[in-house]
């Protein structure tokens, strides 16, 4: 992944205390982390098993997904309502993203998946 580093002055972080450093993704990485995130998240038993955080985390990453692989409401945002309200299993939905990734022929990253949360 090429990342390309900013910051927002000139000064050293010390000296400025609005310092920030900014990591700019390609389109691409981009979509490849929103894959690897809403795997990384679907992998609990059920959809109450997710913090509220995880559940706003999960459903931006799979907007991104959804955007950057151009898929289908059903394929993208239906698939996570059906989940969120029990209709499908959280490993059916799991399953779903994952044959999604590998039919779009994503490379995901397997340690970005299986980190904790």
């Amino acid at each position: 992944m090429d990342m390309k580093w900013g910051r927002c002055c000139s000064k050293a972080p010390s000296d400025h205390p609005y310092f920030v450093i900014l990591k700019i993704m390609t389109k691409e990485d981009f979509v490849i982390h929103a894959c690897e995130q809403v795997l990384r998240f679907t992998q609990v038993n059920k959809w109450g098993d997710l913090s509220e955080e995880v559940k706003v985390q999960l459903g931006f990453n799979m907007g991104a997904m959804s955007l950057g692989l151009n898929l289908t409401k059903e394929d993208g945002f239906q698939s996570l309502a059906n989940a969120r309200q029990e209709l499908v299993s959280m490993e059916t939905f799991h399953e779903h993203i994952k044959s999604l990734v590998i039919s779009h022929n994503i490379d995901v990253n397997e340690e970005n998946i299986a980190r904790p949360f």
